[in-house]
């Protein structure tokens, strides 16, 4: 009996095969890119507090 689900069974082969135990998958490239995406999501969220409350502040 397969435990899991079927696609799992069937997914799980067919990843091992694609990426090969000699080249794992770099973590500093990783912990770079979510660095990367936190840095832009909060500068983001500044640019827009700050324009909201430019407006508040003109409508005062």
């Amino acid at each position: 009996m397969i435990r899991g689900s079927p696609q799992r069974a069937i997914l799980g082969p067919v990843r091992l095969a694609r990426r090969p135990a000699s080249h794992p998958p770099d973590q500093r490239q990783g912990s770079a890119v979510t660095y990367v995406a936190i840095s832009v999501v909060s500068a983001i969220v500044i640019k827009k507090r700050l324009c909201l409350c430019a407006v508040t502040m003109s409508n005062t």
